[in-house]
């Protein structure tokens, strides 16, 4: 193994007031870091849930390498934020479709119902010299975050990313038939396109880059805009939430922007704001939030942003 996972503070949420878990301030918490042999430096830092019996729920990650390790950044403050939002919007009995990791998130910080409860670990995020090793770090993922064995769960979140990467209409007929009746809302974020292209890459090419931010934020725009000239990349989204990079999410071919992912999400060639059905509800941090279901009287999760 490559690395190893290093409990380095527990307690409860009202501990940790970086994670602003005011509303679950009792919940057992441990921070943990992923540190690699030779490295002073912790190469990543997490939070997780440690509920008693059950299996742990990443509430946080940050990568401190150029490159992601095991996953994205997560920022625990936006999941807190989100949870939040569903837990006093939505209507009672409402679904929510959402990641695996999302759905756990908002299963046990809103107490909502969601799909895709099954701890999956997966994809992960290697860098490329631990990729020949992928089937022993994916086993030794699996025992730490405590993945079950449910083929259930696993085959209806494999449904789920097989919607995300079908056209628009194919896609939601898909995900409205897996959240059965009643309000269900569907939430996605630009990390979720990259992870379906992971495991469906024939059906979604999608790349990312980071660029070291200048002095300037439209002078470094403007050189992203120029690279994407250059190497015929015509949709693109842009996560400018570091303070040090911009990081470049890129559709590789005309095709995927068909998917109803790129339908979704604030690609350069796609306007979520358009969309009459899904209808956007309401926008925290990367998260956007959908309603499938449309009553006569709309009740979404606040208004959407202008």
């Amino acid at each position: 193994m490559p690395y190893r996972y290093q409990v380095v503070a527990e307690g409860e949420a009202a501990s940790f007031r970086e994670l602003d878990l005011a509303d679950n301030p009792g919940l057992p918490v441990r921070k943990i870091e992923l540190r690699t042999d030779g490295a002073e430096r912790a190469a990543a830092l997490g939070y997780m849930a440690a509920v008693p019996g059950e299996a742990p729920v990443l509430l946080g990650w940050e990568n401190r390498t150029a490159e992601p390790m095991m996953a994205f950044d997560t920022r625990a403050a936006d999941v807190a934020s989100l949870a939040r939002a569903v837990a006093r919007h939505a209507p009672a009995g409402a679904t929510v479709l959402s990641w695996w990791d999302t759905s756990r998130q908002l299963g046990l910080l809103a107490r909502v119902a969601v799909v895709n409860d099954t701890n999956l670990a997966r994809p992960l995020l290697l860098p490329a010299q631990w990729r020949g090793a992928h089937s022993v770090i994916e086993s030794a993922e699996e025992q730490f975050w405590q993945v079950a064995s449910d083929g259930e769960g696993a085959a209806r979140f494999a449904r789920y990313v097989d919607a995300l990467v079908s056209t628009e209409s194919d896609g939601l007929a898909a995900l409205r038939a897996m959240a059965g009746p009643g309000d269900a809302y569907l939430i996605v974020q630009i990390a979720d396109a990259y992870r379906a292209g992971m495991l469906r890459p024939d059906r979604l090419g999608i790349g990312y880059r980071d660029f070291p931010r200048g002095s300037g934020l439209h002078g470094t725009i403007a050189s992203v805009k120029a690279w994407l000239r250059e190497q015929g990349h015509e949709s693109y989204a842009i996560d400018a939430r570091d303070p040090a990079v911009l990081r470049v999410f890129f559709l590789t071919n005309p095709e995927s922007r068909n998917t109803l992912i790129a339908r979704l999400l604030p690609f350069s060639t796609s306007n979520p704001f358009t969309l009459d059905a899904p209808r956007i509800v309401h926008q925290q941090g990367p998260y956007w939030v959908f309603k499938l279901s449309l009553p006569s009287e709309p009740a979404g999760l606040g208004p959407a942003p202008s």
